[in-house]
């Protein structure tokens, strides 16, 4: 892991579903180029474990992202161990597949209050903390299917699909009240992490073989493959660094050519 040096080493961030796929992907990036991180997640082991892995820049926080105290707790207990908080990445999310049909009320709200409610409560947080300082940046997991909807994920499209709103409003009100806070969002395609594994064994329960559902995945897209998390991670620390120092409000597809 980078030392001190690091060409990110004045950024002190805040993650989101830091213990697993995209969000460990981008905690690890973020220490190799020298940040302090936090890891926040609901799975307290398994976020330990990982803030372990990774040094002493990292650490691990409790966050509920449904609910507004832990995201308070969250960014004092950072900002108490590596100081002011420069970036807030939402990537906590879940994706659980089933038609309009299929859905319940229960699984689409809960759905929202993961993917939806706790990107505004990362926001909202964010900003606070953020604009008391020297500025920084926001980004925000959306996804593809927040562009184009796919017929078994009615919640997570509308999830997705809201996120990339309001990163707009929120890059906008920013932009306006004059803070020096970036606000962005990073729209992977399919990534082979947990989420896509358990699509893949839902594939081999009802009869499929792995090599089949991975390779439907990988059709979807131009490139003819599943993304890598350190892809998307890649363009989070992009979009938190100050080279994307005159973007905001945008869009920034990880998807193998899905969206062209």
């Amino acid at each position: 892991m980078a030392g001190v040096d690091g060409p990110l080493s004045t950024k002190v961030v805040l993650i989101s579903g830091g213990a697993s796929g995209i969000g460990y992907a981008t905690a690890r990036l973020f220490v190799e180029q020298g940040a302090r991180v936090a890891l926040g997640d609901v799975q307290g082991a398994k976020g330990a474990a990982a803030a372990e892995t990774l040094g002493e820049r990292a650490m691990f926080v409790d966050l509920d992202v449904t609910q507004e105290a832990p995201w308070r707790d969250a960014v004092k207990a950072v900002q108490a161990r590596f100081g002011a908080l420069t970036t807030v990445v939402n990537s906590a999310g879940v994706s659980i597949p089933a038609n309009i049909e299929q859905e319940s009320l229960e699984g689409f709200r809960r759905t929202l209050a993961i993917n939806l409610e706790g990107v505004f409560l990362g926001c909202k947080m964010g900003v606070e903390a953020l604009k008391g300082g020297t500025g920084g940046a926001i980004v925000n997991l959306a996804s593809t299917l927040g562009v184009q909807a796919g017929a078994i994920f009615p919640a997570y499209s509308a999830s997705k699909g809201g996120v990339r709103m309001l990163t707009r409003a929120v890059a906008l009100h920013c932009a306006e009240q004059g803070y020096d806070i970036r606000v962005n969002a990073v729209l992977p395609g399919a990534i082979h992490t947990e989420m896509v594994e358990g699509y893949i064994a839902a594939g081999e329960a009802g009869g499929a073989t792995r090599e089949s559902v991975i390779g439907g995945f990988a059709q979807a897209h131009p490139m003819k493959r599943l993304g890598r998390p350190f892809e998307p991670a890649a363009a989070i620390v992009f979009l938190a660094s100050d080279a994307a120092s005159f973007i905001t409000g945008a869009d920034l597809a990880v998807d193998g050519g899905l969206l062209a």
